[in-house]
This record gives C-alpha cells, structure tokens and sequence, in this order.
C-alpha cells in the first residue's frame, strides 16, 4: 500500500509545472495530494494554511521563495526542494534552521532521478520525526479561507483558459499545440471533482469524521447536500455559501429548507446547530 503524502509545487513556467505534476504521480512508493501555485504569492499565501510535507519550487527567482516562506517553513520544518537553472544553483541562501535541496531543472524529464530525490528527503525527514501525517491549521476559520481559495483558483484558471482560446487563430502549430497542453493541465486542475476531494482531505483533518457518520445516518445526501454541510458545519455565513455556490439568496433558502427534510428536523429545529453536534 502506497503512503500518502503532500505536495505543495510551485513553479510560474507552466510546462515546467506539467512535467514535475507528470513525474510525481509515477511514484511506486507515494501517493501525492498535490497544491500548485503559479505565483510565489500565492504560494506564501497556500503555506499560511497548510502544511505540506515537501516543496517543489522553480521559479525565476527560488532565492525570493526562500526569502518570503523562511518563517512558515522554519516554524513546521518543511523541506524544500529547489530545482534551480544553472544561473541560480550556486547562489541561493537559507535560513540556518530551513531544510532545503537544491535540484539542476534540466533534468526534470528524468523521472527516476527527481523521484529518488524526492523519496531521499522524506526518508531524511522520517529519521527526524515519526509523525508522518500531513495537516492543515486547525480552525474553521482558516478551513473557510482555505474554501475560498479553491474558489478563486477555479475562477482565474477559467479566465486564463478563455484567454488562451482567444490566442489560438493568432498562433503556429507548434505554440498552438504547447497551448493545448496548457489548456488540459487548466482543465484537470480546475475540475470539480478535484477541488471536492482536495477540500475533503483538509476538511477532514479538522472535523474527523463528520461526513462518514452523516453519510451513515443519512445516505440520501448528495454531493451538494454534504458540501452544503460541510460549509454550514464551518460557520460560514450564508453570503459565503451563496457565492461559492452560485445561488441566489431565494435558492439557499430552498436548499436549507430540503435539506431539514432530509435530515427528518422539525421546522423549528436550527439546521446549523444540528450538524455542530454531529461528530
């Protein structure tokens, strides 16, 4: 049986980003719940939430990303794995307390070789500690943050991915084709699916347990009635559950109003104060 582990990668060279998604999901020992970021931003901004238990990055500038995430990688000991142009491999600097590899991105096309680097430092980082668990800050605060993340990716990714549609009259075959590729990487980053799943292994380190024991109890629950759930088992206010949604203020009404009978309450009874209780 495969281990599962955390990846957060980091790269603002989408071929680049493909080729390490590719190589890493052909390990034989792992298997990689995987957080991109385009941005060294947005991968700041990923680390104040989660904890991943490596990081990939190539960026134009790795020594920023050593600069900007020194604190939330000193903090929970998180290795980063560099992969670094020639220009760069020499001159980066860390922390002293930071646990960091330096990796040449010429041969990333070399799957056995990033992926026994890959297994090395976890092995490094086995010695250090037996806690092998990835998590994710706790609070349903920073898991509501965490939600609207996942909301925004999808919604930039399908603005870029117009944009890119747009380019097709204008290019040759070959960017053309580069573009395709582009657009099958948005696509399965994007998918509704993904992002569910994704949402589902942080929410459960959180709320252990809360959708097994309400899929038990109520089986006739659907995918959007347990989102549902889990939004209003995180506080989130309605105005939230609304626009991650796409419904009307009318609609959530509705959905809270189906939803009660599903779960068999009374009208009197409060539907958020039920699923508290559950778990």
């Amino acid at each position: 049986m495969k281990i599962e582990k955390t990846i957060l990668i980091g790269s603002d060279k989408a071929g680049n980003l493909i080729t390490i998604l590719n190589c890493v999901q052909q390990s034989p020992v792992y298997t990689f719940r995987i957080i991109t970021a385009s941005r060294i931003e947005d991968l700041k901004n990923i680390l104040k939430e989660a904890k991943p238990d490596l990081i990939i990055a190539n960026f134009t500038n790795n020594q920023l990303v050593l600069d900007e995430t020194s604190t939330f990688v000193r903090e929970n000991t998180i290795p980063i794995l560099c992969l670094n142009s020639k220009e760069q491999k020499n001159i980066l600097n860390w922390n002293i307390n930071a646990i960091v590899f330096a990796y040449p991105v010429a041969l990333i096309d070399k799957e056995s070789y990033l992926l026994n680097r890959i297994n090395s430092i976890f092995l490094l980082k086995n010695s250090r500690s037996n806690n092998d668990k990835s998590s994710f800050t706790s609070g349903n605060d920073n898991m509501s943050r965490y939600v609207m993340e996942l909301d925004r990716k999808k919604e930039i990714l399908s603005k870029v991915r117009d944009r890119i549609k747009a380019l097709y009259p204008n290019v040759n075959d070959p960017v053309r084709n580069e573009l395709t590729g582009i657009l099958d990487y948005i696509k399965a980053s994007s998918n509704d699916q993904k992002l569910w799943d994704d949402f589902k292994f942080y929410f459960e380190k959180t709320h252990q347990g809360f959708l097994q024991t309400l899929t038990e109890k109520h089986p006739a629950l659907t995918p959007i009635d347990l989102k549902y759930c889990c939004y209003l088992k995180m506080n989130m206010s309605n105005d939230d559950i609304k626009r991650i949604l796409g419904i009307n203020q009318e609609s959530v009404r509705t959905h809270t109003y189906r939803l009660k009978r599903k779960l068999a309450l009374a009208k009197q009874e409060d539907l958020r104060r039920y699923l508290r209780k559950v778990c």
